[in-house]
This record gives C-alpha cells, sequence and structure tokens, in this order.
C-alpha cells in the first residue's frame, strides 16, 4: 500500500532516490537557476513536513510534492508576476523573520518515469490540500509549468492557456489541475529568470551562439534572448498562477 513520508523520515535509500527524482524531472535549463542552486536546501530544512514523497509496499519512491507555506493578506490576483521564483523567496523570508504563514504554495510535483501514467499526479495533489487542512491555511496556490508548453515556444502563455484538442483543454497539467478543482488566476511572465554567459546558453544549446537574438533550448517553454557582444542570455519564464480553495 503506498503511504506519504515527510522528508525528515526517508531513510538514505530514500533520499537517493528523492535526490534523483528532483534532479531528473526538469530539462537542463531549469537546472541553472541561480534561486535553485542557492536556496533549495533551505526548502528542504526549514520546512521538512511540508516535502512530502510517496512510497509504494516495497519502499520505492513514486512521486514527490515539495511546497512552501508563506503570508499572504492581498487578493490572490495580485500574486506577483515573478511567479515560481518569487514563491522560494518569499516562504523562506517569511521563516527567516519569523512571520507565521496563511497560505501554501507548491514549488513542484513529480511522478517517477516509471510510475507515469496512473493518475498518481491526482494523488499527489491532494496531498497538497491535505497539508492545506492540516495546517488551516486559507490559499494553495500554485505556479504551474505547462507540460506540452515547451513544443510551443512562440506561443504567448496567454493563448496556451486557451489552446483546445477534442474538446478540453490541451494541456494535461493545466487539464489535471482544473478538474481536480483548481482555477486559473492568470499568467506570471516572469516566474523563472535565469541569466547566464554566451557559453553556458552554448552548452545548453549544443550550438555555437554568433550573433544576438531569440534562439530556441530544449525544454525551454519561451525563447532565450541572448546578446553576444555584452556576453550575456536572458531567459523569463512564464508560468500560470493557479488557486485550490479553502479545504
Amino acid at each position: 500500500m503506498n503511504k506519504f513520508l515527510n522528508h525528515n523520515h526517508l531513510n538514505q535509500e530514500l533520499k537517493t532516490q528523492y535526490i534523483n527524482c528532483v534532479s531528473t524531472a526538469f530539462p537542463k535549463i531549469i537546472l541553472q537557476s541561480e534561486l535553485v542552486q542557492t536556496l533549495w536546501s533551505k526548502v528542504e530544512n526549514y520546512f521538512p513536513q511540508y516535502q512530502r514523497s510517496l512510497v509504494d509496499e516495497n519502499n520505492n519512491l513514486i512521486g514527490v510534492i515539495n511546497t512552501i507555506p508563506f503570508y499572504w493578506d492581498k487578493s490572490l490576483a495580485k500574486l506577483p508576476d515573478e511567479g515560481w521564483d518569487w514563491l522560494m523567496q518569499k516562504g523562506i523570508s517569511d521563516y527567516e523573520s519569523n512571520i507565521s504563514p496563511n497560505s501554501l504554495g507548491g514549488l513542484q510535483i513529480i511522478v517517477t518515469k516509471e510510475n507515469q501514467g496512473k493518475s498518481l499526479s491526482k494523488i499527489l495533489i491532494a496531498e497538497g490540500k491535505t497539508m492545506q487542512s492540516e495546517n488551516n491555511l486559507t490559499n494553495f496556490v500554485i505556479p504551474i509549468r505547462p507540460t506540452f508548453k515547451h513544443k510551443h515556444p512562440e506561443m504567448p502563455m496567454t493563448e496556451y492557456i486557451n489552446l483546445k484538442s477534442k474538446g478540453e483543454i490541451f494541456d494535461p497539467w493545466i487539464r489535471t489541475h482544473i478538474k481536480s478543482g483548481a482555477q486559473i488566476i492568470k499568467v506570471c511572465p516572469n516566474s523563472m529568470h535565469i541569466f547566464g554567459n554566451v557559453k553556458m546558453w552554448e552548452s545548453l544549446s549544443q550550438n555555437k551562439i554568433t550573433q544576438s537574438g531569440n534562439y530556441i533550448i530544449e525544454g525551454a517553454l519561451n525563447p532565450v534572448f541572448v546578446n553576444v557582444p555584452e556576453d550575456f542570455g536572458e531567459y523569463k519564464e512564464d508560468n500560470i498562477w493557479i488557486s485550490y480553495g479553502k479545504q
């Protein structure tokens, strides 16, 4: 029977599985985020009870939900355009400033590759709602990263949200959240900001970059702008703020 374990209850074998699961879940461009590199350990250390792993009867990790509590006293419509980056920094800053949280933010939900297609993401979403309820938090919001947006990097996210296929929402991750009871709040156009020199972007694109302009990088949801004379490239990733109501 499957069960959830808090991060501080994982044995060494499960911790190894967890690290592998998280590090391989997203394209390489995401791992270039300075905030991921510098703050992720704080998320796990400060909030172990909000990091939950789904484990099967053989003690194998099959899914993960990482969340962070924070304080928010404005309309959800005013959640920042900086989305994911802001959520990480806000939760950590509130904790370090002893500000009591009233909201829960979802950072990521992952199902291991060999267990995808079994509706486990819905179980992980439900666990997020459980954490919200257990801690009497008013809001549960997530800046989600649509699954198939990287296949349409030139399409504005505001259009992609409304893309349909066979009468249903085209993107499976948006669709899963809507069917689980979420409401779309708005696009957050600078949810993840990644900055690096031309050499870094050449490594990610596996091509020589000799001219300034927009480039499509594998796994990126939007084009990356590269300025060759000034030796930098900048990526601003759109995500979508969604909200689950009071549980």
